[in-house]
């Protein structure tokens, strides 16, 4: 089960294939519009396997001090 963090900002971050059709993955979070907004940073960039991507945003989270949040993410942006 994938690891998703909670930002300073009250926003859930997760590793999404965003628009790329499942090809990359990164670390997103959803906009009150309920798109997708990328997480943009040199320690997270867009990779070609999910288990980099979380690492990746594991790594960052713990240097931003985040929360942890268990859990998956749905298409609609709401918890499973």
């Amino acid at each position: 089960m994938p690891t998703n963090y909670i930002d300073h900002d009250g926003r859930e971050v997760f590793v999404h294939t965003g628009i790329s059709g499942g090809e990359y993955w990164g670390s997103f979070k959803w906009r009150s519009s309920y798109s997708l907004e990328r997480v943009k940073s040199p320690a997270m960039p867009m990779v070609r396997d999910r288990a980099e991507a979380q690492r990746n945003l594991d790594a960052w989270a713990v240097r931003k001090r985040l929360p942890q949040v268990k859990g998956d993410i749905s298409e609609e942006g709401a918890r499973k």
